[in-house]
């Protein structure tokens, strides 16, 4: 009988942590993230924005339009610069200071791509309109936390209108494609890294510049994601420590200071590449003012 018992309460044990495994691991999840406090843009000496100086936040349709000379500009697009990595490489972190810090965070506020939690057919396309979202509320100066949602999803379509008007498409924008929206939408400058390194990162993010990630998803290995995960994904990287970057996730209502291990996020980086996202270039795109 006793027996009987222990094998009854063994099964109750594994019904309660199947039924609990989420919020198992919400708590882990939590428990991993680093303690690292963030630094608002203001806090960094961060130069007055474009925005701030009179220049209209966002254009009419008709507008775009005009700047457009071609309903579809993928081809144009390749023909923007990219920075390729080499020894000679300018460092980006400004400083007397000889090293990095050794663990560094920046208060960019955050928004999930689906901020009612509705992943329909338009919200599983807009983590770059997502990325492009955090980091100018963090350039505009909002408080570090998570976005308004219905502020969030009227800039998400705000963001799609104008993917739309000056590309001719919204879907699978590559890092050269989403730093022209962030220079023609959102005014910041944006620079383009190929082939970063670790350390290249963390120079921009130290500097007060939060990097981009264009990721093939299934390799972030991010357990929130509904299996297999999305073939292409983009995301913000605000913040490292030793060994992880600290990012804002917009594939998940748990991305907020959501860590990563940083060889696993730096194996992951590519470009949309026509679909091929895991033969796609190493590129990272440094947002600044």
């Amino acid at each position: 009988m006793k027996k009987f018992f222990c094998i009854l309460a063994v099964i109750a044990l594994a019904i309660a942590t199947y039924t609990q495994r989420s919020r198992i691991l919400d708590l882990v999840i939590e428990w991993q993230k680093p303690n690292v406090e963030a630094v608002a843009f203001e806090d960094i000496g961060g130069a007055t924005t474009p925005r701030e100086e009179g220049v209209e936040e966002s254009k009419d349709v008709e507008e775009v339009e005009e700047i457009s000379e071609s309903p579809t500009l993928r081809q144009d697009v390749a023909e923007q610069p990219v920075v390729e990595t080499d020894s000679e490489t300018p460092r980006l972190y400004d400083s007397t200071t000889p090293s990095l810090p050794t663990e560094y965070n920046l208060a960019v506020p955050f928004t999930s791509q689906a901020p009612y939690g509705v992943w329909d057919a338009v919200h599983e396309q807009t983590c770059e309109e997502a990325s492009v979202l955090m980091v100018a509320a963090y350039y505009d100066k909002q408080p570090a936390g998570a976005i308004d949602i219905d502020t969030a999803d009227e800039e998400l379509q705000r963001i799609i209108k104008f993917e739309d008007a000056f590309f001719g498409y919204n879907e699978d924008t590559t890092a050269e494609e989403t730093a022209l929206v962030l220079e023609s939408y959102n005014y910041l400058s944006t620079e383009l890294i190929s082939n970063p390194t670790i350390e290249q990162i963390k120079e921009a993010i130290a500097a007060g510049y939060p990097v981009i990630v264009p990721a093939a998803g299934r390799q972030l290995g991010n357990p929130y994601f509904t299996p297999p995960g999305p073939l292409y994904h983009m995301l913000v990287v605000k913040g490292y420590t030793e060994d992880t970057f600290i990012t804002n996730d917009p594939g998940t209502r748990h991305g907020q200071n959501y860590s990563y291990d940083q060889d696993v996020l730096m194996n992951a980086i590519h470009d949309w590449n026509g679909g091929e996202v895991e033969l796609g270039e190493k590129v990272v795109i440094i947002v600044k003012p």
